[in-house]
């Protein structure tokens, strides 16, 4: 068990997040597993932030700047190797897997999405920007 200078009781396997900038000096009963800065997004951008008491994900869109909390983590989005390729092709560095997957529907043509969680199926026309969220 362990008592910071607050007042706040912290119990072996506890997460938590010292907020703003200050000095921290952790004490030897404590382990500083990270340290995290804010997520700067534009416009069309995002991340995938997982829940680890829910383990749910979610898409948290720009623009904006986000701060993951203390029981949050960035997730990974892995996708088929046809669809890698797809959203690869004209690019030269690799997609960041932690960023939502954005896809530039070119004119004169069109894009069907279909939603895994609600079995919809839409049809985007292009030009437009998609995100899968």
């Amino acid at each position: 068990q362990h008592v910071d200078k607050e007042g706040n009781t912290r119990e072996a396997g506890d997460r938590w997040m010292v907020h703003g900038p200050r000095d921290y000096i952790p004490t030897t009963q404590v382990e500083v597993m990270e340290s995290r800065r804010a997520i700067a997004m534009h416009d069309f951008e995002g991340v995938y932030v997982r829940d680890l008491k829910t383990g749910t994900v979610r898409a948290q869109m720009g623009p904006c700047s986000y701060m993951l909390e203390s029981t949050e983590e960035l997730w990974e989005k892995n996708l088929s190797p046809n669809v890698e390729a797809l959203l690869q092709k004209g690019k030269s560095k690799p997609r960041d897997k932690t960023r939502v997957v954005m896809y530039s529907v070119p004119h004169n043509s069109v894009c069907q999405i279909f939603d895994y969680k609600k079995k919809t199926s839409r049809f985007v026309p292009g030009p437009d920007m998609l995100s899968l969220s």
